[in-house]
């Protein structure tokens, strides 16, 4: 028994998980600029020197392009397996599964396999589309369903 009510989400009427999305990509932004001046003091360099280098060699920008990807994958496996939300989903009462599910094993693997979906989806696509057709297409997918705390 928990102290909330949990509903599943009804994706046709949430107003607020079309916004879930944009909130996450902001944090991926913020992390983002954090890893390039982090990544900048490593290699001794200024941020506009490395984005120059960047640009002007496509190996160095496929290498910060995938380290990037990597790690917004494992910012979504990572807080989500622990808190059971993202940050967005947090912001708009959204939880990762029900109570007893964060306790299975597979949990993790189908939070995997939930972040997977949507990053390779293009971080937006998924919940754009979920909202269109009023399900929850990732979670559909997965077998892990989102749900509303309102």
């Amino acid at each position: 028994k928990t102290a909330y009510e949990i509903y599943q989400c009804d994706w046709s009427s949430d107003v607020c998980s079309s916004d879930l999305s944009f909130i996450d990509l902001l944090i991926l932004i913020s992390l983002s600029c954090i890893f390039v001046v982090m990544f900048s003091l490593l290699m001794k360099t200024s941020v506009g020197g490395m984005f120059s280098g960047l640009i002007s060699h496509q190996h160095r920008l496929a290498f910060f392009t995938g380290t990037l990807a990597v790690c917004s994958w494992l910012y979504m496996i990572f807080i989500r397996s622990l808190l059971g939300f993202t940050i967005g989903e947090w912001a708009c009462g959204l939880r990762l599964g029900q109570p007893h599910e964060r306790l299975q094993s597979s949990y993790v693997l189908r939070v995997a396999l939930r972040s997977s979906l949507i990053l390779l989806s293009g971080i937006v696509t998924l919940p754009v589309m979920s909202l269109l057709f009023g399900k929850d297409i990732a979670g559909i997918c997965s077998g892990l369903h989102l749900f509303s705390l309102k």
